[in-house]
């Protein structure tokens, strides 16, 4: 570790009138970077979509990197010894926080279950923190995640790329401004060619892989032995690890109903699912989740429908709906879809387009006012110059937990069969023992850091 001379020479305290420098605030002080001052990165998971963070390190500096197996990220390891030859590798990450303490950010890549131990462990260090999607696996953690990102005042965002775009903020716009009316439904769909994405079974046993790590890749969950297709692409489908198919995509496609609407406003939601039930070890596919929220501030009450398993809502076992059915129909293939008592909204993938519909009505309404900032130089960029700047990207922990949240609850829905009340303000439902026992649950010895 270096000395704290050492240190404070890289971040000089600010001086009246320095020019080359930017303001950053810490928990404890504020720092200056220069100019060509490279922030120093920890990247914890490398393979996969790992990969993204390693470009972003190399771009600035790595100073350690942690993956339970370096064989499936052996070309992220080549590329770090490469760029970053002075870089430390870990198998735990858990040691690389306890013997790194010079670093200013972290980026996480991790499977869902390790969000939250590898984030609550960067925030208690005071440390920046880009985590991808979704940010939890628990209703607990991710309240506890929001908390510590406001106490600690450090730069967090969340890895759903497209709320750094143009076409989310001209949904919301077009929202805001009237021009769909009163918004009371909005679907979200996930892509119809990965509706058996992720394992919807146990597999078998077998013997885990000779370069993985595997009692730390099951991290805070309780040990189990190997099963066929979990590592590395198939764990998104286990309720141990992964949050299904609702949780690798709402986070993305609902991210436009959810800001527009101010659903990350609300302080109670009722929420409910039909459709094939979840196995005792892996999430369903096939499934539909409702919620509805109650008026917020001028927004109408409103529902978010969730549909998964089938690409049309209405194709088998529609749930109730004052929406056309036609007009579900002709919007169907949308990955999003917003109906107003004045006009209809569609989004695409990770909230790539946005468009009124049909065409006659974008034509008639045309662009709305801007009046949301745009970000310059996309998602990541947003995150690093907040670092250097100052401020908060707009994808920060305050709203992307919230976002998180509300998907978490639905995905409770999907294991309990029964109408949920939900109240944002405690973090707990109202009307069901059986989903409050879900919103958290009991770390393995050694992963106890950052629970109750």
């Amino acid at each position: 570790m270096k000395s704290n001379k050492t240190q404070f020479s890289r971040r000089h305290f600010l001086k009246a009138g320095a020019a080359t420098s930017f303001l950053i605030c810490s928990p404890k002080t504020a720092f200056t970077y220069t100019a060509n001052e490279k922030i120093r990165f920890a990247l914890i998971g490398i393979g996969g979509m790992g990969a993204k963070g390693v470009g972003v390190g190399l771009g600035e500096q790595i100073i350690a990197a942690a993956d339970v197996d370096m064989k499936h990220a052996a070309k992220s390891v080549e590329k770090i010894k490469t760029g970053s030859p002075d870089a430390k590798f870990y198998t735990d990450y858990r040691k690389l926080f306890d013997e790194q303490k010079n670093l200013d950010a972290v980026w996480i890549a991790t499977p869902d279950h390790h969000h939250f131990p590898a984030t609550v462990r960067a925030l208690e260090a005071g440390l920046n923190v880009y985590c991808e999607k979704p940010l939890c696996h628990d209703v607990y953690e991710v309240r506890k995640l929001r908390e510590l990102a406001k106490a600690k005042k450090v730069v967090t965002q969340m890895g759903h790329q497209g709320h750094s775009n143009e076409p989310i903020r001209l949904l919301c716009e077009w929202v805001w401004q009237g021009s769909l009316g009163d918004v009371f439904e909005a679907h979200i769909r996930p892509p119809y060619n990965q509706m058996d994405y992720g394992s919807r079974d146990a597999g078998q046993p077998a013997q885990a892989p000779e370069s993985l790590n595997w009692d730390l890749w099951q991290g805070l969950v309780k040990e189990r032995e190997f099963r066929s297709g979990i590592h590395p692409s198939k764990w998104r489908g286990w309720l141990d690890y992964g949050t299904g198919l609702l949780g690798d995509w709402f986070c993305h496609n609902a991210d436009g109903a959810v800001w527009a609407l101010k659903l990350y406003e609300a302080e109670t939601c009722e929420v409910m699912c039909e459709g094939e039930e979840t196995s005792a070890t892996n999430w369903a596919h096939e499934c539909r989740v409702s919620w509805s929220f109650p008026k917020r501030g001028d927004m109408v009450p409103c529902v978010m429908r969730w549909s998964s398993g089938i690409y049309n809502d209405y194709a088998i076992k529609p749930m109730p709906s004052t929406v056309d059915p036609k007009l579900i129909a002709e919007t169907s293939k949308s990955p999003s879809s917003y109906y107003g008592t004045k006009g209809t909204a569609v989004s695409g993938w990770w909230m790539d387009s946005a468009r009124l519909y049909p065409e006659t009505f974008m034509q008639e309404v045309g662009k709305p006012k801007a009046v949301i900032p745009r970000v310059k130089g996309g998602h990541t960029k947003d995150f690093l110059d907040a670092i250097r700047n100052g401020g908060q990207p707009s994808a920060n922990f305050d709203y992307s937990a919230r976002l998180t949240e509300i998907m978490l609850i639905g995905n409770i829905a999907t294991r309990v069969r029964e109408n949920l009340s939900y109240d944002f303000r405690t973090g707990k439902f109202t009307n069901n023992d059986k989903a409050n026992a879900l919103l958290s649950r009991e770390p393995r010895k050694g992963w106890e850091f950052g629970y109750a």
